[in-house]
Order: structure tokens, then sequence, then C-alpha cells
């Protein structure tokens, strides 16, 4: 059992947009557009 949300950021300790907005800067821009982060996730898997 996961005793501190903070140590798993991908998964269930975070769970809404409002907390995610917590942790990431505030000058964050992901480096792929979001169709382009899913072509990738699915060639890893």
């Amino acid at each position: 059992m996961q005793q501190d949300k903070k140590a798993d950021l991908a998964g269930p300790g975070i769970s809404t947009y409002a907390e995610v907005e917590k942790i990431l800067p505030n000058d964050y821009q992901p480096l792929l557009p979001p169709l382009k982060r899913m072509e990738a996730l699915y060639m890893i898997k």
C-alpha cells in the first residue's frame, strides 16, 4: 500500500487537473501535441 501520494506522480496519487497544476511548473509546455504523444505511447507499448 502506498503511503505517500507524491511518490507516484503518474498514477492514482493525482486525481484532478487542479492537483496536476500544483505540481507542474507554470511555464510547462509539452514537447509533443496530444496525438503525437498518444502515438509515441503506443509505439513504446
